[in-house]
C-alpha cells in the first residue's frame, strides 16, 4: 500500500509539473504572438492599398501580356496580405489577456445568432438539436461567439470541397464533479480527426492544413477555459469530427436540472 501511494504521488507531481510547463510555454507563446501581431499589422494596409492602386491605374491600359502580369502580381499581393491579416488577427486573439466581461445569457439564443449567419449559405446544411429549456451560462458573449465561429470555420475547412458540408450543433445537460454543466456539441461530416489527435492539437501552431495558422483550436480552448469549462474532441460514430464544449450551468441554487432529452431539430 505504501509503495502504491508513493507511485501515485510521483504521478501527481509529474502531472502538476507538466501543467506548469504547459502554462509557462503558452504564456511565452502569448507574449511572442502579441509582439509579432504588433510588428506585422501596421504595414499591411498600405501594402494592400498600393497593390490595388497599381491595379486600377495600369490594368486595361497595358498590352494584354503585360496586363496579365500586373493582374496576377497584384492579385497575389492582395491575397497574401489578406492571409497575413488573418494570421495577425489569430495571433491577437490568442495573445489577448483573459478579461472577459461576463453575464448570464441564454446559450440557445447566442448559438442561434451565430448559426443564422451560416443559414443562408445554400452550400451548407445545418442541423440544430437543442436540449429542453433555455440554459443560462455566465459568459462573455463576444468571446463565446468567437469560439463557435472558430469551430464552424474549422469544420468547413476540414470538409473542403469533396462533399456538401453538413454540420450538427446540439446542446445537452450533464452532471459531473458535483457541478451542473451544459455541453455544446459541434459535429461535421468531414474526414474526422487524425489518428494522432490529442491535447497537442489544442496547442498553438499545430495544424494539418496547408494554410492553417494552428491557432483556431488553441483559441477555442483558451476561451472555454477562461469561463471555467473544458473542450473534448473525438470522431463521431458515423464519421466526422465532434467537438464538445462543456460550460458551467448558471441557475438558481436548488433548481432541478433540466431533462437531458434533446428536443427535435429546430431547423
Amino acid at each position: 500500500m505504501i509503495e502504491r501511494l508513493d507511485v501515485t504521488k510521483r504521478e501527481l507531481d509529474q502531472i502538476h509539473f507538466n501543467q506548469m510547463e504547459r502554462a509557462d510555454r503558452l504564456a511565452s507563446v502569448g507574449e511572442m504572438a502579441a509582439g509579432i501581431a504588433h510588428e506585422i499589422k501596421n504595414p499591411l494596409t498600405p501594402i494592400q492599398l498600393a497593390a490595388e492602386r497599381l491595379r486600377r491605374r495600369f490594368l486595361g491600359r497595358l498590352p494584354p501580356e503585360e496586363g496579365e502580369l500586373i493582374d496576377r502580381a497584384t492579385h497575389t499581393i492582395v491575397s497574401q496580405v489578406e492571409a497575413l491579416k488573418t494570421m495577425v488577427n489569430a495571433f491577437g486573439d490568442y495573445a489577448r489577456p483573459p478579461q472577459p466581461s461576463t453575464r448570464p445569457i441564454g446559450l440557445h439564443v447566442l448559438v442561434d445568432e451565430v448559426l443564422d449567419l451560416y443559414e443562408n449559405d445554400q452550400r451548407i446544411s445545418l442541423t440544430r438539436r437543442f436540449a429542453d429549456g433555455e440554459p443560462l451560462v455566465r459568459v462573455d458573449a463576444v468571446r463565446l461567439r468567437q469560439a463557435l465561429h472558430n469551430l464552424l470555420k474549422n469544420a468547413l475547412e476540414a470538409i473542403g470541397e469533396t462533399r456538401k458540408p453538413h454540420i450538427r450543433v446540439e446542446t445537452r445537460y450533464a452532471q459531473a464533479e458535483e457541478q451542473d454543466w451544459i455541453e455544446l456539441v459541434v459535429a461535421d461530416n468531414g474526414p474526422g480527426l487524425p489518428a494522432d489527435f490529442g491535447e497537442r492539437w489544442f496547442e498553438p501552431y499545430t495544424t494539418s492544413k496547408p494554410k492553417g495558422t494552428g491557432l483556431g483550436l488553441a483559441v477555442v480552448k483558451k476561451i472555454v477555459e477562461e469561463h471555467g469549462g473544458s473542450v473534448q474532441a473525438g470522431n463521431g460514430v458515423q464519421g466526422g469530427a465532434e467537438f464538445v464544449l462543456r460550460l458551467p450551468l448558471e441557475r438558481p441554487a436548488g433548481t432541478p436540472l433540466e431533462s437531458s432529452t434533446a428536443a427535435p431539430p429546430r431547423r
